[in-house]
């Protein structure tokens, strides 16, 4: 069986063209949401492409009725739309989702709260017991907002 390991290299040159073609596939009813998870994730996370940012706002409106709340809270914040992100990160709290009080840590920064902020995120480092995404996520978030000074969080 041959190795795939030679698309490697290419495969980040071809998602993007896959990720386009998908949205006019109408044999993929039903994969709307999951499309617009991976094109933000791609486009507005790695690539910090801010012109794709209502794609976030779409797929986070879609999840944020699931009770995924949390979810929500950080495609919210992909978005743009960190009042909103702040919303679904304290429903997502409100139902035991720990892990939502990063986001809510963020949004708080985002909104001026500093020490509300700092404190979110202390409470999410005691409460998550292996919290090292966060450094993967604060790399997403400087694509969204160059100028904020998310890593004094952790420095705290």
């Amino acid at each position: 069986m041959p190795s795939i390991r030679f698309l490697l290299p290419i495969l980040p040159l071809l998602l993007p063209l896959s990720l386009s073609a998908a949205d006019t596939d109408p044999s993929c009813r039903g994969c709307g949401a999951g499309k617009l998870m991976l094109q933000c994730d791609v486009y507005v996370a790695r690539q910090g492409d801010l012109s794709r940012q209502p794609l976030c706002e779409r797929y986070a409106r879609i999840v944020d009725i699931d009770g995924a709340s949390a979810k929500a809270s950080w495609y919210y914040l992909l978005a743009g739309k960190p009042a909103e992100a702040l919303r679904a990160a304290d429903r997502a709290i409100e139902l035991g989702q720990s892990f939502a009080y990063e986001y809510a840590a963020f949004a708080r920064l985002l909104l001026g709260q500093e020490g509300k902020a700092e404190a979110a995120m202390r409470t999410f480092l005691t409460k998550v017991p292996d919290p090292s995404y966060v450094r993967r996520d604060l790399k997403s978030l400087k694509r969204v907002y160059p100028k904020v000074p998310f890593g004094k969080l952790l420095d705290k």
